[in-house]
């Protein structure tokens, strides 16, 4: 907002540019004149004047009009031509806007320049509607913004959700081939063995008939908080794989056949394994209308529903074969 301020006019009117500034400022945004305490909150008090354009509005003074005390008006107020209220009123008279200075524009400016890594830069975003994720707004959007010819010069980068994610995941992977390392070497310790741990290991992969199941079903999107979820699913799973195969070779060792011993196991923790599986799942319900631990709230309930089917048919065939276990053999 720039105002076209007269020297020789505001001079006339004894008015300078602070009390015309306070003038706009308290018919824009306000004067802050005190402060209001709700309980931890501050809200400020401002004063701003209302209803009257711009270019009409008061412009009063700081200091009252000494000038206007002259011989003049001491003899008017002797003559009682004037009481003390007009006196005041000349000395604390307001003037238009309009009548010091020329004009009033709206100019266009930069009043920041945003910067990103150093260079001057401009940020396009938006919020996605209902039932639309921000991947697949940004996969709709790829193609037409690939085909923005840029000057020479300029760059263009997705960031955002995008960007937060893919560095998410970044990170998330660089330590996966460690914990796989890590859960493989106390599986090994466990079992002190390597077919067992390997029975558990083959059956991982077949947790994501579930995921994508659950997926597919629900709509969601398997980002970050989804793979997140996925980690975590394996470990629910490993677990259970755990617990069916100690109880395996528990049997074994007490002297049951081992084709019965493979049945017996899974009768045996049925019960165990299915109400570990489904009180999680059922706890994952609460977050499935979540915009953020939905998808990951979907994998697990997904993949452990069908996981926990794994672990209790699949386990005990694998066991048999690599174990070379068979219906007639002792």
């Amino acid at each position: 907002l720039y105002v076209n301020y007269n020297h020789e006019r505001a001079a006339q009117s004894a008015l300078s540019r602070t009390e015309v500034g306070l003038s706009l400022l308290a018919a824009t945004d306000g004067i802050p004149v005190s402060v209001f305490y709700d309980g931890k909150h501050r809200i400020p008090i401002i004063l701003k004047t209302t209803g009257a354009e711009l270019g009409n509005n008061a412009v009063w003074r700081i200091i009252p009009n000494i000038d206007a005390l002259n011989e003049e008006t001491f003899r008017d107020i002797y003559l009682g031509l004037k009481d003390k209220g007009d006196v005041i009123e000349e000395l604390t008279a307001t003037v238009p806007i309009h009548q010091i200075n020329d004009q009033i524009l709206i100019n266009w400016k930069e009043p920041v320049v945003r910067r990103y890594n150093g260079n001057r830069a401009i940020k396009a975003q938006c919020n996605t509607t209902e039932q639309v994720t921000a991947e697949q707004l940004r996969q709709r959007l790829v193609p037409e913004i690939n085909q923005i010819d840029l000057p020479d010069g300029y760059t263009m980068t997705w960031q955002g959700e995008y960007e937060a994610s893919s560095e998410a995941q970044k990170y998330l992977f660089a330590n996966v081939p460690l914990a796989i390392v890590l859960m493989i070497g106390i599986l090994i310790a466990l079992f002190k063995d390597y077919k067992k741990p390997l029975i558990i290991i083959l059956c991982l992969p077949l947790a994501f008939i579930g995921i994508v199941s659950a997926m597919l079903i629900s709509g969601k999107e398997f980002g970050f908080v989804a793979i997140v979820g996925t980690l975590g699913l394996i470990g629910m799973m490993i677990k259970n794989g755990v617990v069916l195969i100690d109880e395996i070779t528990l049997l074994i060792e007490k002297g049951t056949d081992p084709f019965q011993a493979l049945i017996d196991a899974s009768i045996l923790r049925f019960r165990p394994v299915i109400m570990a599986s489904f009180t999680t799942i059922l706890g994952m319900i609460p977050l499935v209308g979540d915009d953020m631990f939905g998808s990951m709230a979907v994998t697990i309930m997904g993949g452990l529903f069908v996981g926990t089917i794994i672990t209790l048919i699949v386990i005990p065939l694998f066991y048999s074969l690599l174990f070379k276990i068979r219906a007639d053999k002792k």
